[in-house]
């Protein structure tokens, strides 16, 4: 998987999660609201903090190290705790938390089909567009 896709699926995320924020708040109401922020926040957060990990530390390509090791100290411990604290002490919905939580893999999904999509469409063309 190229490293493009990654940083244009968390930026999609992250416009299709505040576009869908009002029309949720209107029809859904407070709780699961705040419960989707939370998932689509926390888990992008975790994608982003996930790329910077196996890119930094895991690539054989020069990279800064230390930047992988950040990722890692704050992924781990900091971002699990904040996920553990909001499922335990605060009154979301848990539906709106997996449906936030699920929205940045629905983004994986569509943008690998449509790749998927795209490349066999041109494959074809190529191979079998010609005249004879």
């Amino acid at each position: 998987m190229e490293k493009d896709i990654i940083k244009r699926s968390i930026r999609t995320s992250v416009i299709v999660a505040v576009i869908f924020t009002p029309f949720l708040y209107l029809y859904t109401g407070s709780t699961f609201t705040y419960g989707f922020i939370a998932g689509a926040a926390w888990n992008i957060v975790n994608v982003f903090l996930l790329f910077h990990l196996v890119t930094n530390l895991i690539t054989p390509a020069e990279s800064n190290k230390g930047l992988g090791v950040i990722a890692g100290v704050i992924k781990f411990p900091l971002l699990y705790g904040a996920g553990y604290a909001v499922i335990r002490y605060t009154d979301v919905s848990l539906y709106g938390i997996l449906a936030g939580f699920s929205l940045i893999l629905l983004i994986f999904t569509l943008k690998a089909l449509g790749t998927f999509y795209t490349n066999v469409t041109g494959l074809n063309s190529r191979r079998y567009g010609r005249s004879t």
